[in-house]
């Protein structure tokens, strides 16, 4: 008996030693991998920022070039039917779209649908101005509707996505 509490003296307290360690070495490297973690996500946000940003640019400046005012000015009006008008304006409007849907990558999901909403808005304003004339009407005739009808919304659908694009910035 006398060998066995020997032993448990020489024992007990290795063993309590090697728990203590072990918890500790436990500790250490969870602390080891929350560091690390923040680093890269540190490393990752310093690469990630300038191209969230630069999405961020190219989707006003889609808005801003889907403003009825500037698809106008892009499209050829004279000897134009507005049949012809409507359809180029669409395709025009399919393109700029088309250029820019890698940029949802890096955009809020609030921001992507209100810039969704804008460009199918558009998209809607251009086709309902079209149906209510006819289709051999001159372009300048749907030109004006479409103007006419942008003028009177009270806040745009591209208003609203410009303003969700400034507040995502502002949390960046």
């Amino acid at each position: 008996m006398a060998i066995f509490l020997q032993i448990l003296g020489y024992t007990l307290p290795s063993v309590v030693l090697a728990i203590v360690v072990f918890f500790m070495m436990k500790r250490h490297t969870k602390n080891e991998e929350i560091r690390l973690n923040y680093l890269l996500r540190k490393e990752t946000a310093k690469t990630l920022t300038p191209v969230k940003l630069r999405a961020y640019e190219r989707m006003a400046l889609f808005l801003e070039r889907m403003k009825p005012e500037s698809l106008l000015m892009r499209q050829e009006l004279k000897n134009v039917s507005s049949a012809q008008l409507q359809r180029g304006l669409n395709e025009q409007i399919r393109k700029e779209w088309e250029h820019n849907l890698s940029q949802q990558l890096y955009l809020s999901r609030d921001a992507w649908v209100m810039l969704y909403n804008a460009k199918e808005n558009m998209i809607q304003l251009v086709n309902t101005s079209a149906m209510q004339m006819p289709p051999t009407a001159p372009a300048l005739s749907l030109a004006t509707a479409i103007l006419e009808t942008y003028k009177n919304f009270e806040k745009t659908p591209i208003d609203a996505a410009i303003d969700i694009l400034k507040r995502d910035i502002a949390n960046i």
